[in-house]
């Protein structure tokens, strides 16, 4: 019985494959899951790979074979779609996981029937395949504070494949941070999240990556989307504003469909209202910000920032 879908999107993966199968094949729980490869414009060294760990676990995997390459949003959404266990997880090939790591994850699930998704701490490496690094340890689940910060990033969630009955897909509209988006989707509207005990992840930050290659700009303008979407007023840097309004914050992309974020977020309306006040502190962030640039402060106001952080909701 599948009761774990693992979605992995691979493109130019094949340094880490060999690795990544070998690390599925130890967890704790591989019997009961399954690998859902969606695979962007494969190599034929990289198809000989997947076709020797086809051979040994024919019902382990399911390989979908995608050219030209697709956004990462469309790819998990096309696993999303595809797998056939009861949690999805996501698993990105250059990142590690303990062997009983998705197994805790899921006992958190199990022991909290009302909980959607699971998350947990995890060590950020400087090189794949490292255990240590920067550890984060994330905090207990606060909707208030989770709508405007998801304090892990979304490397290592697993959720019930029947959240999409809840509040929808991945937007694909997103390139870089489509997990970030859902995760403070899941927060906003609610639903309740449950965190896992112990690491339960290894997110490899060598600036290879999508999130961490060049891509600094292109995920401050995804989150100026996210934060305008989400009334995360305060948080908006006005530099970045112009360049997000070639999206549709109002709308979810899914499979090339447009849908009005009011059908995966029916009170939209209202909280948006109930926090307009925030545009005022908004305005002062960046006033604060600009002098102390000025002043060569910088670096201050960023530690205070950083405080702040820590404790808003």
């Amino acid at each position: 019985m599948i009761r774990l879908s693992l979605i992995t999107s691979c493109y130019k993966g094949l340094r880490y494959l060999p690795d990544f199968f070998e690390q599925v094949q130890a967890q704790t729980i591989f019997p009961q899951l399954e690998i859902v490869l969606v695979h962007n414009d494969p190599t034929p060294e990289e198809l000989a790979v997947v076709a020797a760990f086809e051979r040994q676990h024919p019902e382990h995997i399911r390989h979908l074979k995608v050219t030209p390459v697709e956004p990462l949003g469309a790819s998990w959404n096309r696993g999303w779609h595809a797998a056939q266990g009861e949690y999805v997880a996501m698993w990105n090939v250059d990142d590690c996981r303990p062997a009983d790591g998705l197994e805790r994850q899921l006992a958190c699930l199990d022991a909290n029937s009302d909980c959607v998704m699971s998350y947990g701490d995890f060590v950020e490496v400087p090189q794949y395949g490292l255990t240590a690094g920067a550890f984060h340890e994330t905090p207990a689940y606060d909707p208030r504070r989770f709508s405007r910060a998801f304090p892990q990033g979304g490397a290592f969630l697993v959720w019930r494949k029947t959240l999409a009955d809840q509040i929808g897909y991945f937007d694909e509209q997103m390139l870089i941070g489509p997990d970030f988006e859902y995760a403070v989707r899941v927060a906003v509207n609610g639903l309740p999240m449950c965190r896992a005990s112990g690491t339960i992840g290894y997110f490899t930050n060598a600036e290879l990556g999508l999130s961490t290659r060049d891509g600094s700009i292109k995920a401050a303008i995804e989150r100026t989307v996210i934060q305008q979407r989400y009334a995360i007023y305060d948080k908006i840097r006005p530099q970045y504003l112009d360049a997000a309004a070639q999206f549709r914050p109002d709308e979810i992309q899914v499979a090339g469909e447009w849908l009005p974020l009011v059908e995966v977020f029916p009170n939209v309306e209202s909280y948006r209202r109930k926090r307009s006040y925030l545009k005022l502190f908004g305005w002062l962030r960046h006033i604060l910000r600009t002098t102390f640039t000025k002043l060569g402060l910088l670096d201050l106001i960023y530690r205070l920032q950083e405080r702040y952080l820590k404790r808003e909701i």
